[in-house]
């Protein structure tokens, strides 16, 4: 399926903490329904990694402001397009991973 997302989340965001370990938040399409692999959010259906991109959709309309390093391709961002799991390993070659 070109230009779309075949499962209902999608990765949108990884984080590397200090716990130790890489988290990951995903989201629905419409950026309304989120969730981590986390401890704390498997525990209590929240954590700070949610949080912190809820907050930032908040601040950028509605929409998660994904930070791709420059080195990223247009034919790999395309492809990035075209699955989940393209998605995600371009996020994982080329997104700002968080620190938390």
């Amino acid at each position: 399926m070109k230009g779309g997302f075949v499962d209902e989340y999608r990765t949108i965001q990884l984080f590397l903490s200090d716990a130790p370990g890489i988290y990951e938040v995903s989201s629905t399409k419409d950026n309304k329904s989120f969730k981590c692999n986390c401890p704390g959010f498997t525990a209590r259906n929240k954590c700070k990694h949610v949080a912190f991109v809820q907050e930032k959709i908040e601040d950028n309309d509605g929409v998660y402001p994904t930070q791709i390093s420059a080195r990223a391709t247009k034919e790999e961002a395309e492809e990035a397009t075209l699955s989940n799991d393209t998605f995600r390993d371009f996020l994982i070659k080329y997104g700002k991973i968080e620190v938390c």
